[in-house]
């Protein structure tokens, strides 16, 4: 299996020195705290007590300043960050079989795959930016197929799904128009509840489109690299890990 590694913000001894003497340190601020918090709210009040399932890096500081309010709280929801980049379906089209296995066996050991999410205790819903629908729609036919492969009845998870959309905010009108709309996928999961969380367009654009993140990208050249060494830590990544650090510390004292 070759998903990215990723440090765990609850065992410090695992960072090390990485975040010491940082040549530009990037400080979360109180404006990007209040972001997070709002966003978080409204995003686990929409999940109605799922398991949370954040895909890919967008939504990583939600997951990193989640997972310190969830510290030693007893009966909070699962968090999963899913190691998974993949902006267009049709990709998995042109994806070798071995591919294919190395991204089922990622999904397998997050413990998002079709079988978890059918049989789990709670709920899984489904977390990220949503422009087009283009990595909900890769990661729902990348489940699927998973399903196959594992000989789990799709139903049976697509009913346990829950899809939350990060969206960019826009004023309200009877017009407005619902990423949702215009997807011809959704057949495939028609019971799924799809809701959407809107946030301010430029914390948003710094999310997916600026925002140094601590985990590599794992895209469909990856799936199947198992014997690819670890890469040295980069600059971007050690920032990246600090501002984590700060996030999952300002989430520990509420």
């Amino acid at each position: 299996m070759a998903a990215p590694f990723r440090w765990s913000l609850a065992r410090r001894e695992q960072l090390g020195s990485l975040i010491e003497d940082l040549p530009q340190r990037l400080v979360v601020s109180d404006a990007f705290l209040e972001a997070i918090r709002v966003t978080a709210a409204r995003m686990l009040a929409f999940a109605d007590d799922a398991d949370l399932a954040f895909l890919g890096r967008t939504p990583e500081s939600l997951f990193d300043y989640l997972s310190g309010c969830f510290d030693g709280v007893e009966g909070t929801p699962g968090l999963t960050l899913v190691p998974f980049s993949l902006r267009w379906a049709g990709a998995l089209d042109t994806a070798r079989p071995d591919q294919l296995q190395g991204l089922f066996e990622a999904l397998r050991a997050a413990g998002v795959d079709s079988a978890s999410i059918a049989t789990g205790p709670r709920p899984r819903a489904l977390v990220d930016f949503v422009a087009r629908g283009g990595t909900m729609e890769s990661f729902i036919t990348a489940l699927m197929r998973e399903a196959e492969d594992a000989g789990t009845d799709w139903n049976g998870v697509q009913r346990r799904l829950r899809i939350i959309g990060l969206r960019v905010r826009t004023k309200n009108s009877p017009n407005t128009d619902r990423w949702q709309q215009k997807q011809d996928w959704l057949h495939h999961i028609p019971d799924t509840p799809i809701l959407n969380v809107s946030a301010d367009v430029m914390f948003m654009w710094y999310l997916g489109n600026h925002q140094p993140k601590t985990t590599e990208s794992f895209h469909p050249g990856l799936w199947a690299d198992d014997d690819r060494p670890r890469r040295p830590v980069t600059q971007d990544q050690r920032a990246a890990l600090d501002f984590a650090v700060q996030l999952y510390d300002r989430g520990r004292t509420k």
